[in-house]
């Protein structure tokens, strides 16, 4: 397969994603791909989530980088709750991968201790449809759980043959949704939330793309936004108020 292809290939994926991919190792990826017999979608079809998902990285556990779910938990969730508003608190994970983030945010509320007067939304998005599979599915691996408390584990999961699958979790709505987060329609079907997690995904992108989808955010957001200690603060913080910058900042409006 000529270099020219797998070029070609590379720049189709960041028109319509927005990935920045500018390493050997996604040409390797995509080189490896075509040897094996994987198809070139046609020009006028969308890229594709089997291309997609050679070149996004989806490593993720539950209760990572815990002190972002301590903040939700310990000083968000009070301040809306004492807003008064009998609306949901909506909640969105972006990207969800696998859905190890929004089922912690949901174990986290689950396991407080006391009752929340507001119903909870919490809706995962992935580029990729076999990510969200897997996150509808809930079965992970020993990896996948290694942080969670032994009493959470032993509540919310049984251990079966291919790992632990997590029980039905009653009083929060939990849904997932394939999408790619640049595209206007699928925040049509979206809508605004209050907290928002989105965190390291920016490392993918450039810094026009990163202020494009910070725009969004805050188009649609009414409360606060969770980043990454890798993401793009720079134009987060030109765009939003700083809460906390310490360990992957906090914004509000």
């Amino acid at each position: 397969m000529s270099e020219l292809t797998i070029t070609s290939i590379l720049e189709r994926i960041q028109r319509e994603t927005g990935i920045v991919l500018t390493r050997e190792i996604d040409r390797d990826r995509i080189r490896r791909y075509l040897d094996n017999g994987g198809v070139i979608p046609n020009p006028s079809e969308p890229i594709g989530s089997a291309l997609i998902n050679l070149v996004t990285t989806n490593e993720t556990y539950f209760e990572r980088e815990a002190h972002h779910f301590d903040y939700l938990i310990q000083e968000i969730l009070p301040k809306l709750e004492a807003a008064h508003s009998s609306a949901p608190i909506r909640i969105l994970s972006a990207p969800c991968s696998s859905g190890e983030e929004s089922y912690t945010i949901a174990l986290r509320l689950l396991s407080m201790g006391k009752k929340l007067y507001r119903p909870i939304e919490i809706i995962g998005v992935d580029i990729t449809e076999e990510m969200i599979l897997k996150a509808q599915e809930a079965i992970y691996s020993e990896r996948s759980v290694h942080a969670l408390d032994k009493e959470i584990l032993a509540n919310y999961f049984v251990h079966e043959a291919r790992g632990y699958r997590l029980l039905p979790l009653h009083g929060i709505s939990i849904r997932f949704i394939a999408g790619n987060l640049f595209d206007d329609r699928l925040w049509g079907e979206l809508g605004d939330f209050d907290v928002i997690f989105s965190r390291n995904m920016m490392i993918y992108f450039d810094s026009t793309k990163n202020k494009e989808l910070l725009l969004r955010f805050k188009k649609h957001l009414r409360g606060y936004l969770i980043l990454g200690h890798a993401d793009d603060h720079t134009n987060a913080k030109e765009i939003f108020t700083p809460l906390r910058l310490q360990r992957g900042a906090i914004y509000t409006l």
